[in-house]
């Protein structure tokens, strides 16, 4: 980490641009990012995003102090669409991972949109709690709708980059048929992530 100053994990929720935050990060000199990391990967990492960093923040606050925290947030409705997308195309209901993962975000392995609204003001909520008296730790940014470097790099104390801010994992972006299971340790949408 020469010219960072501090390790970042993105929080927010899947489809909230978290693909396009680890591309940015990249842009900015991390080098060590994954998309969705492991428990097992997360001690290796500068910065990270998705459900890996929805489910440790706590432990990584703790285990890396001075970190900062980026909570990509996204309007109601379209996060909704866009989980729908998803969760319908790979629903992971044979996978224990995955199953474990949604079950503890959304209580839920499908797509339940009741659920889902649920989720998303409860975790948002935990998220500001937790945060609220630091609030120089936490950043809330809308990657989906436009913001960008002029948020994140004063938030890392680092410059503006000439390039400009990426946009990855669109709608539009072609997705991969659903595979059969292999294992009931892998999940279609975590392996999109590699």
């Amino acid at each position: 980490m020469t010219n960072i100053k501090y390790r970042v994990w993105d929080i927010g929720l899947p489809r909230t641009g978290t693909t396009t935050f680890c591309e940015a990060v990249k842009l900015l000199g991390y080098s060590k990012v994954k998309h969705n990391p492991k428990y097992e990967h997360l001690q290796d990492l500068e910065a990270a995003s998705d459900t890996g960093c929805v489910l440790y923040y706590k432990y990584l606050d703790f285990k890396f102090p001075n970190s900062k925290f980026v909570l990509a947030l996204r309007d109601l409705d379209s996060w909704l669409a866009s989980a729908e997308f998803i969760y319908t195309k790979y629903p992971a209901t044979d996978k224990d991972i995955a199953i474990l993962r949604r079950m503890h975000i959304y209580e839920s392995v499908t797509f339940d949109r009741a659920k889902f609204i649920e989720a998303y003001h409860r975790y948002h909520a935990d998220v500001r709690r937790y945060f609220k008296d630091r609030p120089n730790d936490l950043l809330e940014m809308n990657i989906v709708d436009g913001e960008g470097w002029e948020k994140l790099c004063p938030f890392l104390e680092l410059p503006i980059p000439t390039e400009a801010f990426p946009h990855r994992n669109k709608r539009t972006d072609t997705y991969p048929e659903p595979r059969a299971s292999t294992s009931l340790n892998t999940d279609p949408a975590i392996a999109l992530s590699k």
